[in-house]
């Protein structure tokens, strides 16, 4: 299907997605032939004689096979470190785990857990059901360390793996070398999207499983205070997932974004009686428009003006504001104004935030050339945002000062018989 069916947001996936049907992209190769990842396997102990448990974590090590390597991975084996950490060894056939992952691995934190099966066997394609003894299955997952990537995979060993493993136990079902095979994995390689209001956006998805077992894939919103909220998919609607051909995609559009759809998305992979999920955060983020009520001044020493810095149609409400008198020498920090005084907030219909801080300059003869600017920051913005004044100030002359005097009076004046007027109409008496 052509990008031409698509919005453009559609398309942009084509460029994060690279599509092979019932199959899973490799890594890179360079990764891929040195890929040894330092884990953590953790897992919940009951104390002895009490009711409590406690978390028991263990330094193990992940060993994935090589690009195209065939049978299990014994040869690996040989030239393990000696330091007597325990090995989780994946064999072929093994979905890929790390599907897309350019990253170094070094960036990548990975932990290995149990999964209970609460005594049922788990019936999966290829695996042999026994009437005595069941698969042991873990969970592994990896995320990058900066959130550029996350999956999460399944691990089985079989009976059979654990009869050619080495004997020496060091944790209940961890030994020096445990082998076991990956046979469903779901990633994302953007577990933290931004968005603006009203834009489309592409939360991405995908999932590797063996080709002969049906996969469900199902998405639901998480909000805080609320209940979890089934994602309806339609084509045409404002959210669609991708065609499940190629076999993998299990990407969500979203058209249209508004408030309500800020949240975490829940990427659920469903398949025989195993489900993963996989979490993406959308965040949405809308810029500030900063103005300032004038760009320069030209004021007389002594004279009053009223500095607005307006702040408008942003989100979330998180933001910093501050009134910066600039130094004149280089090298300086610039002094924050006092007494800087603020509006109420104001909401839009769309959601998004206004506000306004002001002060009131009094011109002084040591504020000229000098400059006062509004400094903005939000989570939407990669630098500051900064709208400067430019104030001029000039000596007041005799006949400025008396100009300035008779204000004042006057001012006075108005405000006395403005408080005069007030009084007697309260005193007057009432016809009633």
């Amino acid at each position: 299907m052509g990008c031409g069916a698509w919005l453009a947001a559609g398309c942009l996936l084509s460029a994060v997605i690279t599509r092979i049907p019932n199959s899973i992209a490799s890594a890179d190769p360079g990764l891929r032939r040195s890929l040894q990842l330092p884990c953590v396997f953790e897992m919940r102990k009951t104390i002895p004689l009490s009711n409590k448990t406690e978390t028991v974590l263990l330094n193990v090590r992940l060993l994935l096979p090589t690009a195209g390597a065939q049978g299990a991975l014994r040869p690996w084996t040989e030239s393990l470190p000696a330091d007597n950490l325990p090995s989780f060894i994946v064999q072929e056939p093994s979905v890929n785990i790390l599907q897309h992952a350019d990253e170094d691995i070094n960036m990548l934190d990975c932990r290995i857990s149990p999964y209970f099966t609460a005594n049922t066997q788990i019936l999966w394609p290829g695996r042999e059901v026994r009437a005595h003894g069941m698969d042991t299955w873990f969970t592994c997952t990896i995320k990058h360390t900066a959130g550029k990537y996350a999956a999460t995979a399944f691990l089985v060993q079989g009976l059979e793996d654990r009869e050619h493993q080495t004997p020496a136990q060091l944790h209940q079902d961890i030994t020096e070398q445990t082998h076991v095979s990956a046979v469903l994995a779901v990633r994302t390689r953007l577990p933290q999207v931004r968005t603006a209001l009203g834009k489309d956006v592409v939360l991405d998805c995908a999932f590797a499983a063996d080709p002969r077992v049906d996969v469900a894939v199902r998405w639901a919103l998480r909000q805080t205070g609320r209940h979890e909220k089934r994602i309806a998919t339609s084509s045409g609607g404002r959210a669609e997932m991708f065609p499940q051909e190629p076999r993998g995609n299990a990407s969500l559009l979203l058209r249209r974004v508004e408030l309500s759809d800020e949240g975490t998305y829940i990427c659920a992979v469903q398949a025989a009686a195993l489900e993963l999920e996989q979490a993406v955060q959308l965040q949405i983020t809308e810029k500030p428009t900063v103005t300032v009520n004038v760009n320069s001044l030209s004021l007389v020493e002594g004279e009053q003006q009223k500095l607005v810095c307006d702040i408008r149609n942003y989100y979330p409400a998180d933001i910093q504001v501050q009134w910066l008198r600039e130094p004149r020498g280089a090298g300086q920090l610039p002094d924050t104004v006092p007494n800087v005084l603020t509006s109420s907030h104001r909401r839009s219909s769309n959601g998004t935030y206004s506000f306004s801080r002001f002060f009131l300059l009094t011109a002084n003869l040591h504020d000229n050339g000098r400059t006062y600017t509004c400094r903005v920051e939000h989570p939407s913005l990669q630098a500051p945002i900064r709208r400067s004044v430019t104030v001029a100030v000039r000596e007041a002359t005799s006949t400025t000062w008396l100009l300035l005097l008779l204000l004042g009076l006057t001012g006075c004046l108005v405000a006395a018989l403005h408080q005069f007027h007030k009084a007697r109409s309260t005193t007057k008496p009432k016809p009633y």
